[in-house]
């Protein structure tokens, strides 16, 4: 006890150390938890719309096609790719995928490139465009737009630092929240069931347990960014 009472205090003098930069990513940090603690049912769509273009990117790595997307006022998205071999990639590469954004975040923030936060879901935004097939995913797409667009075109370096943090800390929490999916059935077969159906040999459960792990894999650099970032 008296240990872990020695390290909250430790941080908290770490916290007082902190130089103004690293402040500010702390305040982003602590504005995606609160988001997610408070308002995440209203902002999952973006959790829904990394995920789904995860697929999408892994689709077109593999050399497939993107038929359409759609992503739904429920939150929830459907990717339509080429099958065969890709799908193995292709439906594992959903959930791991917001966790692989955070982590390419906190890389942008070691570079000291917090702008390129915005640049990326601009792009991102902008690429399911072309392929979403539904009002309501257009709409945020172009939502995305306006707001990353304007960010970049109106923001200043402590804004886009604080963005930066935010987002990390929402998509990580986020994505975690977001694979509970995985084991309500009542929600429709989520990408483990779908990896079942493909390969049959190995039950879903298995399945559930390898996105477990793809998400620890990817959760590993995010970590280890923020202590460089904020511990070092």
């Amino acid at each position: 006890m008296q240990s872990l009472i020695n390290k909250i205090q430790l941080f908290f003098e770490q916290i007082n150390n902190f130089n103004d930069n690293q402040k500010i990513i702390a305040l982003g940090l602590l504005g995606g938890l609160l988001a997610v603690l408070f308002a995440y049912r209203y902002l999952a769509i973006l959790i829904t719309l990394l995920h789904e273009f995860g697929h999408a990117f892994m689709a077109k790595v593999t050399f497939g096609k993107v038929y359409k997307i759609h992503l739904n006022p429920d939150t929830s998205g459907v990717t339509e790719t080429t099958g065969g071999w890709r799908s193995l990639f292709i439906l594992l590469s959903g959930y791991p995928s917001p966790l692989l954004f955070s982590g390419l975040f906190v890389w942008f923030l070691r570079l000291n490139y917090p702008e390129f936060v915005l640049f990326v879901l601009l792009f991102v935004s902008i690429s399911v465009l072309f392929v979403i097939r539904n009002w309501y995913g257009v709409l945020i797409c172009l939502l995305g737009v306006i707001l990353t667009g304007s960010l970049i075109y109106f923001g200043q370096s402590e804004v886009f630092t604080g963005i930066a943090g935010m987002l990390i800390a929402f998509l990580t929490l986020g994505a975690f929240r977001d694979v509970r999916a995985v084991f309500h059935h009542h929600l429709g077969p989520s990408d483990a069931d779908l990896l079942h159906e493909k390969f049959t040999f190995i039950p879903a459960f298995v399945w559930k347990l390898v996105l477990l792990l793809l998400m620890f894999l990817a959760l590993v650099p995010v970590w280890r960014g923020l202590a460089s970032l904020l511990l070092f």
